[in-house]
């Protein structure tokens, strides 16, 4: 999987629209794509637990913040860094 960035959601949000996803501040987004447009980046939710659905669908930039690429906690000791990125 291909993504721009690893990004925390900074607040709560309820989607608004069938294209968009529920936020819970603290969750982990992978975003794969940033409009030019808009405000609105495609992103695919990390699920919280391993066989968790991963949503994915538009959320509003403005509700997320950019994190390190290895956050504590998720590193693996054979895959490295974010092991739920290698699926």
């Amino acid at each position: 999987m291909v993504f721009l960035g690893i990004y925390r959601a900074l607040y709560d949000y309820e989607p608004q629209g069938s294209n968009e996803i529920a936020l819970t501040e603290g969750d982990i987004l992978m975003v794969l794509e940033k409009s030019t447009d808009d405000d609105w980046w495609k992103a695919k939710k990390k699920g919280r637990e391993e066989d968790e659905e991963e949503p994915e669908g538009l959320i509003p930039n403005n509700y997320i913040e950019e994190v390190s690429r290895c956050l504590p906690g998720l590193l693996h000791p054979q895959l490295g860094c974010m092991p739920w990125l290698h699926h």
